[in-house]
């Protein structure tokens, strides 16, 4: 498996490729977003490991790159940014998983073997086109209609509706859809959730209704 390193400081570079490579990972190590962008351009990637501050952009800036063009590849942010609000950022950008810095890379690469387990679970998903009232989605094309109009989403908002599109009436605690979107246990505070549901209720109005708030639990699509 190929593994893109877009890490600046050298000794982290060294030590992440080394022990991929023990793993039987391919790790590519680039130290600058530029960097990063060419060896996409250029060779297969099946992850992208992704450090916040680098010297020619933000790691964040890089992340609504890649949604618009590298939305398939998973990403996970390696980073000494611990605040809550650079986490949920990140992970509204599309993040896959986050790491603060110091880690142990053991746990970096359970968490790769997580998440690419995951999308493989996802490839095999036999439904891939849903039609459910007005919502009709596509999982190969990453597309949302509503009512016939296209709608652009980030990939997490894509992912939590694709949820709730999947199980209509089916309420869901936030904790869940972080669990099921997000992929792995989250400790954080759950109005990451509150937020991106209200973000897609904004991009599909007049039809925002269907995203029903179950108070106190959580939500459900109505249809």
């Amino acid at each position: 498996m190929n593994v893109l390193i877009i890490e600046d400081d050298s000794s982290i570079q060294m030590l992440l490729k080394l022990s991929l490579e023990v793993e039987g990972f391919q790790p590519t190590v680039a130290g600058t977003i530029a960097a990063g962008l060419e060896e996409l351009a250029a060779n297969p990637i099946d992850l992208i490991l992704l450090d916040l501050m680098l010297p020619d952009q933000s790691g964040f800036e890089l992340l609504k790159t890649l949604q618009q063009a590298y939305k398939e590849i998973p990403v996970i942010v390696l980073t000494a940014k611990n605040e809550m609000n650079d986490k949920i950022l990140g992970f509204q950008l599309g993040a896959d998983d986050y790491l603060t810095k110091p880690f142990e890379t053991r746990e970096l690469v359970m968490r790769i073997r997580a998440v690419m387990r995951r999308m493989k679970a996802d490839s095999l998903q036999q439904t891939d086109i849903l039609q459910v009232g007005v919502i009709e989605m596509d999982k190969n094309e990453r597309t949302l209609k509503v009512a016939g109009k296209l709608i652009k989403t980030t990939s997490k908002e894509f992912d939590l509706l694709w949820l709730l599109s999947k199980n209509p009436k089916k309420v869901f605690t936030r904790e869940h859809i972080l669990d099921q979107v997000w992929g792995f246990e989250y400790y954080g505070q759950t109005r990451s959730v509150d937020m991106m549901v209200n973000r897609l209720r904004e991009k599909m109005k007049p039809y925002d209704h269907v995203l029903a708030t179950v108070h106190g639990t959580g939500y459900k699509l109505e249809v």
